[in-house]
C-alpha cells in the first residue's frame, strides 16, 4: 500500500508539468482563436489559372508537340496535366485547384510550383515557371496565363511583372514566352551564360559574372 501511495506522490509533479506544458503550446493558438479541431478540415487550394497559349518557331506555328503543366503544392504531390498543340500551335489548361487540409494547419507557408515546359530531345524548354504564393487566384498570373506567346528560337528570361500589393516585391516568373506589356526581363540566359538585361532593353546585356557588356 505504501509502496502505491509513494509512485502516485512520484507520478503527479509529472502530470502536473506535462499539463502545464501542454496549457503553454495551446494558449497561443487559443487566444488567436485557432481550432484545434479545425486543423483537419480541407479547404479548398488554388493551384493555376486557366491557361491559353500558341508555340511557334520561326514565326511558324508548331503542330503535335506536347505541353505539360506540373504543379507542386508544399504536401509535394505533383500534379501533371499534358496538352497537345493544334494545327495553329494553339493549346489550352483548364485552371486547377485541389482540396487540403493544410491550409487549416498553423504556421503553414502556403506556395505552388508552376511549371508549363516543352520535352524537346531531353531539353526542357520553360514557357512558364513561377511560385504560386498563398491558395487563393492571384489577378496578374492569371492574367499573365491568359495568353502564352511562346516562341521557340527565343532565348530563357527571368522577368518581372506587376504586384497590386504596393508593400509587396514584384512578381517574377522565367519563360521564353514574351508580353507586350508589365513585362520587364531583368535576366537572360544563354546555355550556361547568364546576362543582366539592363533596364529591360535585350540590347544591352552585362555578363552576370565578369560585368562585361556584351552584344548577343
Amino acid at each position: 500500500m505504501n509502496n502505491r501511495r509513494k509512485i502516485a506522490s512520484l507520478s503527479r509533479p509529472h502530470f502536473t508539468l506535462l499539463f502545464l506544458i501542454l496549457c503553454l503550446l495551446a494558449y497561443p493558438m487559443i487566444s488567436q482563436g485557432v481550432d484545434m479541431f479545425g486543423w483537419f478540415k480541407k479547404q479548398d487550394v488554388f493551384l493555376c489559372s486557366e491557361v491559353n497559349g500558341v508555340v511557334t518557331e520561326n514565326g511558324k506555328p508548331v503542330a503535335n508537340i506536347e505541353i505539360t503543366r506540373s504543379l507542386m503544392y508544399i504536401d509535394a504531390k505533383d500534379h501533371i496535366d499534358v496538352a497537345i498543340t493544334d494545327d495553329t500551335g494553339h493549346f489550352h489548361f483548364p485552371q486547377k485547384s485541389i482540396r487540403s487540409s493544410i491550409p487549416s494547419k498553423p504556421f503553414s507557408e502556403d506556395r505552388v510550383s508552376q511549371q508549363i515546359t516543352i520535352n524537346r530531345e531531353g531539353t526542357l524548354i520553360p514557357l512558364w515557371i513561377a511560385t504560386h504564393v498563398g491558395i487563393t487566384e492571384i489577378p496578374e498570373f492569371t492574367k499573365k496565363l491568359a495568353f502564352l506567346n511562346c516562341e521557340l528560337s527565343n532565348k530563357r528570361v527571368s522577368f518581372q511583372f506587376k504586384n497590386s500589393n504596393p508593400n509587396n516585391r514584384e512578381y517574377q516568373a522565367s519563360s521564353v514566352c514574351r508580353w507586350d506589356e508589365d513585362y520587364l526581363p531583368f535576366l537572360l540566359y544563354d546555355g550556361d551564360n547568364q546576362y543582366i538585361v539592363e533596364n529591360g532593353d535585350f540590347n544591352t546585356l552585362t555578363d552576370r559574372f565578369t560585368g562585361k557588356e556584351v552584344k548577343l
